[in-house]
């Protein structure tokens, strides 16, 4: 590579790698305190939240990845506008073909990494992520007894907690009622309780202190108590259910299943032909948008010094977000339904944003280039000739 190639290179890289490390971060911490929210209401382990969060990151990764390679590119090639940088490497020779080659070759390795992204990453993060939500919300990782409510823990158990400690998990004011199929009844209250469950949750472990237990016959004409110091019991918990297999969602399918569902199966056979056609459509133009992100940056960086535009950026960023918000709420959608064949709805799209990207490019490149002939005008020396007296004198 060519100096001027790792110049432009490390120009590009470093707005670039903010820009996505500042957008995740933005982007987890708004859902982190959401997913506090959640654990916190559902009573799971704590955690449990990073989990969550870590199989978030290849999404927010895919999101903030076209935003941070515009920004970079623009704000490169923004710089050099304004520090008259790309007036001296245009007055060198290279022109902005010459200088957008290094960029295209970082591109390159963006798309791979994106693809890679999309295809096969996220689709099992989704997965995962969904299936950490579903055990939070099951109990499959804890039984969840709000304090001070009646809780049907299965069919024949009922048990109340009137206060409970969050660090150790201990209780006080423990009520449990226990029905047996003939009718019977065993009640236990106790001051003190240590809760906890077998390690696979299929049981409720409680180590009572200072209670006391009352068996009533089915016929509730004959009572037993006993009151007891220490009391251990055991309660069965019902069954926790099965998380779903992957694959019943097109965003949980990877590329390669997608491919092998469309070629053996049709719109008549299976109800997920549509979807998994959509986003095997998606998976290809996402992509594909890095091709076009840089001829759009540059059209946005490029200003001139002494008038420089502070709309343009922001222009930039809303035509980004536009394409992407079509493409995936609208393009995507009437795709999945089969209103309309993604070839029209989603190619479509992109062919608009590479043509008004190309038209933004042209005109600012034209721009750009009439605005330094004009400055180079109007620096030109002017001789104001002698008089012809004065000469002859």
């Amino acid at each position: 590579m060519h100096l001027i190639d790792r110049y432009i290179l490390r120009a590009v890289a470093t707005p670039l790698i903010l820009a996505l490390m500042v957008a995740g971060m933005l982007l987890l911490l708004e859902h982190m305190l959401r997913l506090f929210d959640f654990v916190l209401a559902e009573q799971g382990p704590v955690d449990v939240v990073w989990r969550m969060l870590a199989n978030l990151v290849p999404h927010y990764f895919g999101l903030a990845l076209p935003l941070g390679t515009f920004l970079g590119v623009m704000l490169a090639f923004r710089n050099f506008s304004m520090s008259s940088e790309l007036d001296a490497l245009s007055s060198s020779g290279a022109s902005f073909g010459r200088l957008m080659r290094p960029i295209y070759v970082l591109i390159a390795f963006i798309m791979v990494l994106d693809f890679l992204l999309v295809s096969y990453v996220q689709p099992f993060a989704r997965y995962e992520y969904q299936q950490i939500r579903f055990d939070v919300t099951s109990g499959a990782l804890g039984i969840k007894i709000p304090a001070g409510e009646f809780i049907d823990i299965s069919d024949r158990v009922t048990i109340r907690l009137g206060e409970i400690n969050p660090e150790t998990r201990d209780a006080r004011e423990i009520f449990l009622e226990r029905r047996s199929l003939d009718g019977g009844k065993t009640i236990i209250t106790a001051r003190y309780g240590a809760i906890s469950t077998t390690p696979e949750i299929s049981s409720l472990l409680l180590k009572l202190t200072d209670g006391r237990q009352v068996i009533l016959n089915p016929l509730g004409d004959r009572i037993q108590t006993l009151n007891f110091e220490t009391f251990d019991l055991e309660v069965d918990l019902p069954a926790i259910g099965v998380f779903r297999e992957r694959g019943g969602d097109e965003r949980e399918a990877t590329i390669t299943e997608i491919v092998r569902l469309l070629a053996s199966e049709s719109p008549q056979s299976s109800p997920l032909f549509y979807e998994y056609r959509a986003g095997l459509h998606w998976r290809i133009l996402h992509p594909l948008t890095f091709l076009v992100l840089p001829i759009l940056a540059v059209a946005m960086g490029v200003t001139g010094r002494r008038r420089a535009s502070n709309l343009k950026p922001v222009i930039g960023i809303a035509i980004l977000i536009v394409y992407h918000e079509l493409l995936e709420e609208w393009g995507k959608v009437v795709a999945q339904d089969g209103i309309l064949s993604p070839w029209i709805s989603m190619w479509g799209i992109f062919a608009v944003f590479i043509m008004l990207s190309l038209s933004l490019y042209v005109g600012s490149i034209d721009k750009a280039r009439t605005t330094k002939v004009m400055a180079r005008r109007s620096q030109d020396t002017v001789r104001i000739a002698a008089p012809a007296t004065d000469i002859a004198e």
